[in-house]
C-alpha cells in the first residue's frame, strides 16, 4: 500500500516564506512579492512586533488595495488601460500598513496532524495556505498544493497496486 507523508515533510519553513511586520506599507508588500515572484510564493506572512504570526497578505488584497473600485465595476464597466483606472486610484493606498489588507489566520493547525485534516480544514475554510505550529510557535506553513498533490499521488499509486 502507497505510504502518505506526514505534515512536518510538507511545511514551507516560515524562513524561507516572504513575511512582513503588519506596519509595512503596501508598496513595500508589492516590491516583496516581486521579488519573491520567482520562488513561487505568492502571498506574504504577517507578523507583529513579537514574531507571532498574525496573517497572511494575498495578491488580491493587494490589487484591491491599489484600486478598491476595480471590484466594483461591472465586467462591462472594466476600462481596457490600467492607466484609465490608476488615474482614480489614491496613491496614499501604497503608503498604509498591511494590516489594513491582510486576512488574519483564524486556524493553525500542529505539525502532527494528519494532512487529511488539514485538508478538510482548507476546503471549510475556503483558504490555500495555513500555519504549521509546534509546540505553541510557529514553524512553517502548508499550501493546498502540496496538500493537494501528496493526496492525488496516494490515490494515483494505490490505483496501481490494486
Amino acid at each position: 500500500m502507497a505510504e502518505i507523508k506526514k505534515l512536518r515533510d510538507l511545511i514551507i519553513p516560515i524562513t524561507d516564506y516572504p513575511h512582513m511586520p503588519y506596519w509595512a506599507t503596501l508598496e513595500e508588500a508589492i516590491v516583496l512579492l516581486n521579488f519573491s515572484y520567482e520562488t513561487g510564493h505568492y502571498t506574504i506572512l504577517v507578523f507583529d512586533e513579537s514574531y507571532r504570526l498574525l496573517g497572511v497578505l494575498h495578491q488580491r488584497e493587494i490589487l484591491r488595495g491599489i484600486q478598491p473600485k476595480l471590484v466594483e465595476l461591472s465586467p462591462g464597466k472594466v476600462p481596457n488601460a490600467w492607466e484609465e483606472l490608476m488615474s482614480t486610484a489614491n496613491p496614499k493606498q501604497l503608503k498604509r500598513p498591511i494590516k489594513d489588507f491582510m486576512t488574519p489566520f483564524n486556524i493553525i493547525v500542529d505539525v502532527e496532524d494528519h494532512i487529511l485534516k488539514v485538508a478538510h480544514l482548507m476546503l471549510k475554510h475556503n483558504t490555500g495556505l495555513l500555519p504549521v505550529k509546534e509546540s505553541e510557535k510557529v514553524i512553517g506553513a502548508v499550501g493546498m498544493h502540496n496538500i493537494f498533490h501528496e493526496i492525488t499521488a496516494f490515490i494515483l499509486k494505490s490505483k496501481v497496486t490494486t
